[in-house]
């Protein structure tokens, strides 16, 4: 069994676009972590059509036709597994849609108490199966909010302390 963390592994044979992707999905996946992106969209799938996958498009002038489908749907799916490593998932929220379809939402938790992974399932009108479903991470909070009210309070209490410090 190969220990991903520790274990020896080869170099992963990537073409020069797949190679780009993997740096943007990163990226992208940092700004989420670090606060400076509220959403993520990391994957859709269709499922009655196998060769057709969306995931975050390269930037504007950057050719990703050399990126497998593969490739691009096993790295996002590493993402995935990254941040959402045991599945827990909450319950299942339903809404109609315009054309008599249904829609479905349901998160799940993360490893960051500040972030959520939900899926969305889009059924067609009568359908029992997913015509289409993907997965978000969002941010639930504004962790950079919190962080400057922290810093704020922790100012308050220094020239607090300075002040006693002064004062006899």
């Amino acid at each position: 069994m190969d220990d991903p963390l520790l274990g020896d592994r080869p170099r992963a044979d990537y073409t020069a676009a797949e190679r780009r992707f993997s740096q943007l999905l990163r990226r992208q996946l940092d700004e989420v972590l670090e606060g400076r992106r509220g959403e993520l969209w990391l994957l859709r799938r269709y499922p009655g059509d196998p060769h057709r996958l969306g995931v975050p498009p390269l930037p504007p002038g950057e050719d990703g036709g050399e990126v497998r489908l593969a490739v691009a749907e096993g790295l996002v799916r590493e993402a995935i597994a990254f941040v959402c490593p045991d599945g827990a998932g909450g319950p299942t929220a339903q809404e109609p849609t315009a054309d008599g379809g249904v829609l479905e939402r349901r998160a799940f938790a993360t490893r960051y108490p500040h972030i959520v992974l939900e899926r969305v399932d889009r059924f067609a009108a009568g359908g029992a199966a997913p015509a289409e479903s993907a997965w978000c991470l969002r941010r639930v909070q504004n962790q950079r909010a919190q962080v400057r009210l922290n810093r704020l309070l922790d100012a308050a209490n220094l020239a607090l302390e300075v002040a006693k410090l002064v004062r006899p």
